[in-house]
């Protein structure tokens, strides 16, 4: 059980103090993370005092948080895989190859709106925030969406570098994606206060939306002489991924670490995912999520035959 709280006895939507939710990124990868924070939604399990997420992983939470069950299936299954989305030949015309100023958009004023209002409500009492990583010095920022905006948060969170070409500024700080320097915030959510923290993760490896994404593509950004730049971006995420996952293997005395991981490997990609692949992955989370409070003893077997219909 988490804790020593019975929870029997305790209203599962309010904060816990010290209890941390960290949500990884991984681009349509996060489609599973999408299905295990929907799972709690229906199973009405938020005890969460700290949430921090990076990149897909912030988008999912904002979700979570807003409980629109669905919204961040539907935003990754239809917005990301939009030509409007992605395009790598935009490159070449000067413009962004992941256009994050159609996908707000689309966010801000269409059937994908977030709702932020309600995202706000429920976020009251909490510590919740999104990291991204300072463009010039490579340290990680973290942006309190309620203090700036939730788009303009989550926006400077999943500008992966180049990808998204002129990044983000907020407070005159120019930002990017913070997978490069927090690909699993871990860290970050202890550093306020988490003393038991719950990581979903996308892979239980070393694939990452940034490391995939930039080699990929590094035949262009060589052919723009942006070589160096690249390498050192991919530095700083390897070097940050594996602290990361060496804190979560061993943690400091007096924290706890448990994760909701793929059981078997996910089948979408970080961009380009089948419809197929992004609803097998998404059942994979929503059935993890299940799981992960049947193990914990925050519900009994067959509780919500939802999850598996």
């Amino acid at each position: 059980m988490i804790g020593s709280t019975d929870y029997s006895k305790t209203n599962l939507t309010e904060p816990q103090q010290g209890l941390a939710l960290v949500a990884e990124g991984g681009g349509q990868r996060g489609v599973f993370t999408a299905g295990v924070l929907d799972s709690w939604l229906l199973s009405n399990f938020n005890p969460f005092e700290i949430l921090v997420g990076t990149s897909a992983g912030a988008q999912n939470i904002a979700s979570f948080m807003s409980e629109q069950f669905g919204y961040a299936y539907s935003a990754i299954s239809d917005l990301t895989n939009s030509d409007e989305f992605f395009n790598v030949w935009s490159a070449f015309k000067g413009k962004h190859m992941m256009d994050l100023d159609w996908y707000f958009s689309q966010v801000e004023a269409s059937a994908y709106q977030l709702d932020t209002k309600a995202a706000t409500l429920k976020a009251k009492n909490r510590k919740l925030y999104f990291s991204s990583t300072k463009a010039t010095s490579m340290e990680t920022a973290l942006l309190d969406p309620n203090k700036i905006g939730w788009i303009p948060a989550l926006k400077a969170s999943s500008a992966i570098p180049f990808l998204y070409r002129r990044g983000v500024t907020l407070n005159q700080e120019a930002l990017v994606d913070g997978g490069v320097s927090a690909p699993i915030p871990i860290k970050e959510a202890v550093n306020l206060g988490a003393n038991k923290a719950v990581v979903i993760r996308t892979s239980k490896t070393a694939e990452t939306a940034i490391g995939e994404v930039l080699k990929r593509a590094k035949p262009i950004f060589c052919s723009r002489n942006r070589t160096p730049q690249v390498y050192k971006i991919l530095d700083v995420h390897e070097s940050s991924y594996a602290e990361a996952q060496s804190f979560i293997q061993n943690p400091p005395t007096g924290v706890d670490v448990l994760e909701v991981t793929p059981s078997r490997p996910l089948q979408s990609k970080v961009l380009g995912s089948t419809k197929a692949a992004l609803i097998s992955d998404y059942k994979q989370g929503l059935k993890a999520g299940y799981d992960f409070l049947v193990q914990h003893q925050l519900m009994t077997p067959g509780a919500n035959k939802r999850l598996h219909s």
